[in-house]
């Protein structure tokens, strides 16, 4: 499965950890398209620097002598077999030149012809070989990106009447694009059920619960009356999944269960170990349900889950949110304030949910907050009654 350039670019926005870098090595470093394109320039700007200096300053013919040996080296290293092999006939026809007399620089013979074929053809196979592992690596990232994909699809604008943006992102220099963070609004007979939750780690482990833990969500949302009930499903998958593990490989993961009834007049909430999602009406407020133990712990727990009810108004906002996003920290040490930032935008009149999440984005990149955990914003509003 491959995805258009278009898609594929609205992929990697949408799921990959990936900001702009702000320095020129750290956008080497991670592979900036700009930077790879000059970085594939850069052995020809060498030489066409070096070159020229040769032929007006003699003493600078050695640094043209290496530049021009060292070509097809330094070009295997950035670029593919066929501009390796481009380089190296290049580098022979001006040797040979060279030999023949025809140009001043540089000083050759024909017997030095040989070993700068034998280099130039063991770094055009060193290239094509180098070539071939990030072909590999490519398409093990499209893999993810598909895996991706189906754990955590793009949810729709609008989900029975209710309007949903979601931003998810892994942490920085995560090296994979699943995380612990997991996400889902169903429209079913109940109202309009939503989960956030957060899968403890970060290993191959954590997304086979993640995955068990949203399919769990999504075939019980439909059919379960109530969200204990509900919450209890998803406590047995992860006891399912700790079967027969040590002591020290038992996973657990927190959760917020919400769900808005059919009229969209009530809002209700169970927390298993997750922090209380934000009901935004003038100023954000937390749906402060008692929280119960994490998923995978109600064993420590000394109660049963239990729902906490608050009435909605046409235009409220419900902001579902993990611990990435508030636990996130800038240089002076300061975490996100996602309820302050909240009640700004809402007083300039920003309700829409994605014009909200892009605002949120901006004041997260612009704060110069770093991610260290998966980080995952669910913003879900209520019809108006133009919209009903």
């Amino acid at each position: 499965m491959k995805a258009t350039g278009r898609v594929a670019q609205d992929m990697q926005g949408y799921m990959r950890s990936y900001v702009v870098p702000e320095t020129g090595w750290s956008r080497i470093a991670n592979g900036h398209p700009g930077s790879v394109l000059l970085l594939r320039l850069l052995p020809f700007i060498l030489l066409a620097v070096t070159v020229p200096l040769a032929f007006l300053d003699p003493l600078l013919i050695p640094y043209a002598n290496y530049a021009l040996v060292f070509l097809p080296a330094f070009t295997a290293l950035v670029n593919g077999p066929v501009a390796t092999a481009l380089a190296t006939v290049g580098v022979l026809a001006v040797v040979c030149l060279g030999a023949l007399g025809l140009l001043p620089w540089p000083e050759t013979v024909f017997s030095d012809l040989p070993p700068i074929a034998a280099v130039g053809l063991v770094c055009s196979v060193l290239a094509w070989i180098r070539n071939r592992i990030v072909m590999r690596l490519l398409d093990m990232t499209l893999v993810a990106e598909t895996v991706q994909g189906a754990i955590l699809p793009d949810l729709p604008a609008h989900v029975g009447g209710v309007r949903v943006a979601v931003a998810y992102r892994t942490p920085e220099d995560s090296p994979g694009l699943v995380g612990g963070d997991f996400y889902d609004v169903q429209e079913t007979d109940a109202g309009v059920r939503a989960v956030v939750g957060d899968v403890q780690g970060h290993d191959l482990s954590t997304v086979q619960l993640t995955d068990a833990l949203l399919g769990t969500f999504r075939e019980r949302a439909l059919d379960d009356a109530d969200l204990c009930v509900l919450a209890a499903r998803m406590e047995r998958r992860v006891r399912l999944h700790n079967r027969g593990r040590g002591e020290w490989e038992q996973s657990f993961a927190t959760a917020a269960l919400i769900e808005i009834t059919p009229r969209h007049d009530t809002v209700r909430v169970v927390l298993c170990g997750h922090h209380a999602p934000l009901l935004v009406r003038g100023s954000a407020a937390p749906i402060s349900a008692r929280p119960m133990p994490p998923l995978g712990l109600l064993d420590y727990g000394l109660e049963q889950a239990r729902v906490r009810e608050a009435t909605l108004m046409p235009g409220d906002l419900i902001v579902a949110f993990s611990d990435g996003i508030i636990e996130a920290r800038n240089a002076d040490g300061q975490t996100f304030p996602l309820t302050s930032m909240l009640n700004a935008h809402v007083a300039a009149g920003i309700r829409d949910p994605d014009a909200l999440h892009r605002k949120l984005k901006a004041d997260f990149q612009g704060g110069g907050f770093v991610r260290t955990d998966d980080l995952t914003v669910l913003i879900m509003q209520i019809p108006g009654p133009l919209d009903r």
